[in-house]
């Protein structure tokens, strides 16, 4: 009898990043549930919306994917808000909505989904940042905040839900070039980069599988950024 297909939950689905993991994931024998807000992803196993940035919206995405599967061996938390402001621009609403998407959102799908996840002995990665998770940007105080909170909450939970569930996190860097970001400003970032170039959105994705398939590593902070994150401390 065959072994039965392994079951991914991945966040962010419809677009960018979390497009490209839960398409990777999916040519690698997961059944992937594609979560999304606006975009609706095609082609996996399910598409389920939820707003992850309302209180209630972590609990309701638990909802439907359990609607529609028995099991879960991999969450992959990579739904984000990423918004530059200043601090002068930066009011309680502002810095209030980063940390809602970018940290209590993972902290409370986990919950919701961990008697599933400490059923199968799974595992969850998280998306951090480069920004925030391990260095300071200017002009992203609350963004950086927000990841800083989940690489820490990342540790936390490796502590907190070991042996039977794992969770890492992945912090990338320069993977895609927001539509705002000039060809002169594209040169001058790559050039901060030791490796010499952006990478990918597959490049995080393989990381992710990675992370999901390495059954002695937890509590792990992945930068995937060409060593960008060498190059100070300051700069976004």
């Amino acid at each position: 009898m065959a072994a039965p297909r392994r079951v991914a939950l991945v966040t962010g689905a419809g677009v960018r990043v979390g497009e490209a993991i839960a398409r990777h994931l999916a040519r690698h024998g997961y059944t992937v549930a594609a979560h999304y807000h606006s975009h609706r992803p095609r082609g996996f196993a399910a598409a389920l919306q939820a707003d992850l940035a309302e209180p209630g919206g972590p609990d309701a995405l638990a909802a439907a994917f359990r609607a529609r599967f028995t099991r879960l061996d991999l969450l992959v938390n990579s739904a984000a808000g990423f918004e530059p402001r200043s601090l002068e621009e930066t009011d309680a609403a502002a810095f209030d909505a980063q940390l809602d998407l970018n940290a209590r959102a993972p902290l409370l799908l986990t919950r919701a989904l961990l008697p599933l996840l400490r059923r199968a002995r799974g595992s969850v990665v998280n998306i951090a940042d480069v920004g925030g998770g391990l260095v300071a940007w200017r002009g992203y105080a609350a963004y950086c905040a927000g990841k800083a909170a989940l690489a820490r909450l990342t540790e936390c939970l490796a502590l907190e839900l070991a042996p039977r569930v794992r969770v890492n996190a992945v912090a990338p860097g320069t993977v895609l070039w927001p539509t705002s970001t000039s060809v002169a400003q594209r040169r001058s970032l790559a050039a901060r980069i030791p490796l010499g170039r952006a990478g990918r959105p597959l490049d995080v994705a393989e990381a992710v599988f990675y992370l999901a398939e390495a059954p002695y590593l937890t509590g792990v902070l992945l930068p995937v950024d060409g060593g960008r994150r060498l190059n100070g401390r300051t700069g976004g």
